[in-house]
């Protein structure tokens, strides 16, 4: 009897961790979302894609951001691979009250970008100015596409479930 009852909680347990979805810490997975953002953004040209994921993703980080890595749980970053303006950028960090700071680095990113681009590139420049910074909870994105208000609706909904 002891053993059905120990069968009956492990069941239900991994039942409600396999219904739980995101990341295995629980939250939203920003690689996965990145993934997914990036395949709904059109017209993307051959991306190079870094993130929490591989080798180098800490130390490439900041090109990204200027936060403490310390605070990241998670991010994925996509760019165009022969420079011009498309990005598709998460970051997750592990405290929700960290959330503003990841925003503020994103913006600081996103001027220096608009910088660049009204310098060297000014046909890009547009596609910038159109960019959109959004936090929902612990997570932030950056989305610079030509449909950027659709992926940016598509990452509110993902991240509020």
């Amino acid at each position: 009897m002891k053993k059905r009852i120990v069968f009956f909680v492990l069941a239900a347990a991994l039942l409600v961790l396999s219904a739980c979805g995101g990341s295995p810490s629980g939250g939203t997975d920003p690689v996965a979302l990145g993934k997914d953002l990036t395949e709904q953004a059109e017209s993307l040209p051959d991306m190079t894609v870094v993130s929490s994921e591989t080798a180098d993703g800490e130390e490439l980080f900041p090109y990204l951001s200027s936060m403490d890595y310390s605070k990241v749980a998670g991010y994925y970053l996509a760019y165009a691979s022969a420079g011009t303006a498309e990005e598709i950028a998460v970051i997750r960090v592990r405290n929700a009250a960290d959330a503003n700071e990841a925003r503020a680095s994103l913006e600081k990113h996103l001027q220096d970008r608009q910088g660049i681009f009204r310098v060297y590139d000014p046909e890009q420049s547009a596609m910038v100015d159109k960019a959109r910074i959004s936090v929902q909870g612990d997570t932030v994105a950056l989305i610079i596409c030509s449909n950027a208000d659709d992926v940016d609706i598509a990452f509110r909904e993902a991240v509020e479930g």
